[in-house]
């Protein structure tokens, strides 16, 4: 606040930070994003006005560590954000399923201690279900997504209610629910629902280019776009998947913020899953190559992970009619 700076610089660091909508000791506010999703003290030549005016010591450690974020809630970890290019690159070159090691890691400022509660203490169980659900090659990634959505529900009472031993029935309960292949129609059932929540999400946020980009292909072009996408991306199952596994781990689900429904946030999974995917192939299916579909990844992860699109995204798919699984399974399968 009493930082010595120019009048500009000082203009725009005013007008920088909002407080979120639940703040919390890990996330107290964030920055105001420009309408095309920049940061508000980002120059138009891509450089830090802070940091080329003050140096590098006068950044926020958020900026400081970026794309590296520690989650310190439930355990003490790092992530990577899919908002970045890099980690997206990395990730889409990566062939073998992701892994998690144990490396020490110094963060200068001061993190939140863990909580001590039933979701602290199954936080690593619960995550390494829905994780290795997702990793189940031998299914398409659309049968994974759904057999997530199964395991969510199951957890979800229990969990809500903090019922220690009904958590762990419902823990035991999900040993037996495994992917099921679906028809060739059900693999086209949430594509309406998509471009729907495209729409709207390119009224919040800057995704307008891909919104339009869908909004007139109808679902038996999706189809044959499908087919050209899965031709010209061969390996975009594993890619997605990668980048699905990470943002599980970088959100802390399925207890994103600590304290929300378990199927309410996976129903904000399988939305990002779902535009995410249908912009892919809407705008990538006939042009475009692996560097494309980075900056389309980074641009819906910077939408995902840095902004309150799981709370939007959920409030949208329940409009009219309530949080229907159909509609859930739906965006699983586009």
């Amino acid at each position: 606040m009493g930082m010595d700076c120019t009048p500009a610089l000082r203009s725009k660091l005013d007008r920088a930070l909002h407080m979120v909508e639940r703040p919390m000791p890990e996330k107290y506010a964030e920055f105001s994003r420009t309408y095309t999703g920049d940061c508000p003290i980002r120059r138009e030549d891509g450089l830090c006005a802070l940091q080329l005016e003050k140096g590098e010591p006068s950044l926020p450690a958020v900026c400081r560590y970026y794309p590296r974020s520690p989650r310190t809630l439930h355990g003490d970890e790092c992530a990577l954000s899919a908002s970045c290019e890099r980690v997206c690159e990395m990730l889409f070159a990566k062939n073998e399923p992701i892994g998690f090691v144990k490396v020490p890691l110094e963060f200068d400022y001061d993190l939140p201690a863990p909580y001590d509660d039933a979701v602290t203490r199954n936080y690593v169980r619960v995550r390494k279900l829905f994780i290795s659900t997702l990793q189940k090659r031998e299914f398409p990634l659309a049968d994974r997504l759904a057999a997530c959505e199964e395991l969510a529900f199951r957890i979800r009472d229990a969990f809500s209610a903090k019922s220690e031993s009904d958590i762990e029935a419902a823990l035991r309960d999900c040993a037996s629910v495994v992917p099921v292949h679906s028809s060739v129609e059900s693999a086209l059932s949430g594509f309406g629902t998509a471009k729907q929540l495209l729409r709207r999400l390119a009224e919040r946020y800057p995704i307008e280019r891909y919104a339009d980009a869908a909004a007139g292909i109808s679902e038996t072009e999706y189809s044959a776009m499908l087919r050209d996408f899965a031709e010209r991306f061969p390996e975009h199952e594993i890619m997605f998947e990668q980048i699905l596994v990470n943002h599980i781990f970088y959100e802390g689900f399925p207890f994103y913020g600590g304290g929300e429904d378990i199927y309410q946030v996976f129903s904000a999974l399988a939305a990002i899953y779902a535009v995410w995917k249908t912009a892919a192939v809407c705008a990538l299916a006939r042009s475009g190559g692996t560097d494309e579909l980075v900056d389309l990844t980074g641009d819906f992860f910077r939408m995902a992970e840095g902004s309150d699109f799981n709370l939007f995204a959920v409030a949208l798919i329940s409009e009219k009619s309530g949080l229907k699984r159909e509609k859930v399974v739906s965006l699983c399968r586009v």
